[in-house]
Parts: structure tokens; sequence; C-alpha cells
């Protein structure tokens, strides 16, 4: 079974989620954070229609030092996780994915929408399975992305070492993570080993740049 049927399950459930917002001043924190820590942006995918965790995803675009787009969610971090006493108040975060600067951004053919819908996905999963996320935890889809590839999981790894987290009003810190996709044989390598090993195997490429749904898996 995997990670999107586990989902699909735990939203039947009959009573609704309470609804999780950024306040103003947090909301204009993150952002700020985006546009001067990541890249300058003009659009804002927002969503129509939110029941429980007000969801927007930001395009990014390619620029001289990163040229790649960055699609990152904002209003994740509107959601305390109930992380291990451990981490604190590192209980919030936002997802990103890096993608190529010729991807379609106005498509919602599967074959070009899937990294947005992976991202949301993974965005409401910490609410819906009263769990969270964290650097180098992975999930199984079930199935490929799309036709065009066999990846079908995903290892979350921080964005960039070099970003502080985001602190908030409150005192929480809000991290950002970024989705590498992988191979099931990737997925089994690093639950039997290590996510350090897998992330040894793999190059510079397919960790900090943009996805290549073509390469090659590494085990």
């Amino acid at each position: 079974m995997g990670f999107l049927d586990r989902f699909k399950k735990k939203n039947k459930q009959e009573e609704p989620f309470k609804m999780y917002l950024y306040s103003e001043k947090d909301y204009e924190i993150v952002e700020k954070t985006y546009d001067d820590k990541i890249g300058n942006y003009s659009t804002v995918f927002h969503e129509v229609a939110s029941l429980d965790l007000h969801l927007d995803v930001i395009p990014i675009p390619p620029s001289k030092e990163r040229e790649y787009y960055t699609f990152i969610t904002l209003g994740m971090g509107a959601y305390k996780m109930p992380v291990p006493d451990i981490y604190k108040r590192m209980n919030r975060a936002e997802i990103a994915i890096k993608l190529p600067k010729d991807w379609d951004l106005q498509s919602t053919d599967e074959k070009w929408y899937w990294p947005i819908r992976t991202i949301k996905t993974l965005a409401r999963m910490p609410l819906y399975e009263n769990s969270w996320l964290g650097c180098y935890h992975d999930f199984d889809f079930g199935e490929p992305f799309t036709e065009e590839t066999e990846l079908c999981g995903i290892l979350l790894d921080f964005y960039d070492e070099k970003i502080e987290p985001i602190t908030l009003e409150c005192g929480d810190q809000v991290i950002i993570y970024n989705v590498i996709p992988i191979y099931r044989s990737e997925m089994e390598y690093k639950n039997n080993n290590s996510a350090e090993l897998l992330l040894e195997k793999m190059n510079k490429d397919t960790i900090y740049g943009p996805v290549d749904i073509h390469r090659k898996s590494v085990v």
C-alpha cells in the first residue's frame, strides 16, 4: 500500500479539521524569507477552497544564480506538527521542489502538474495522519508520478543548509525541506542502510538541482 492510499483513507473521515492559517505577520515573515533567501517572485498559485489548511504554491522563476524553478508551499507552517520532544520548536515546515526552467507552469496535465500535487499532498500529510515531516524522511507514492518516469517516491532533505529556520512570532521555527524524487530501489536501499549512504551515491545535480525524470537509479 502506497502513501497516497493511506492519505485517501484518512481523507474519508467525517469530522472536519480545524482551519489553520498563518497570522498576517507570520505570512509576511515567511514571504520575506522566500524573497530574500530563495528568489524574487510575482506569482502565487492561490488555493481557491481550503477546508483545513490554506495552502498556496509559489513558483519562484529561474535566475542567474539558479537556472531552475522552485515551487514552494506557503501555508503548511501554520500547522504545528507533533514532532518528538528532541526537536522542540522545529515543529513547522514548508515543502519545495526544483524543476527545469522549461517546465510548463500552466498545464494541468499530470505530466506537468504532478510536482505541485506532490508537495501539496505532503504538506497536508502531518495534519491528516497526526504525524510529522523531517529531514531524510521518505514516502512511497505507490506508483510512478507520471507515465514518463518510474520515479515513485520522495526523500526529504534540507532545502539549503545556509538558510536559517524561519522564526515565527510565537518562537516556533519553520524548516524548508527539499523534495528529491526517488525510485523504489533507492527507497529500499535507504531503508536497509541509511539516507546518508543513499545521498553519497547521488551526484550534486540530483540532490541540489532540478528534477530529472529520466535519471538512472543510483543503486
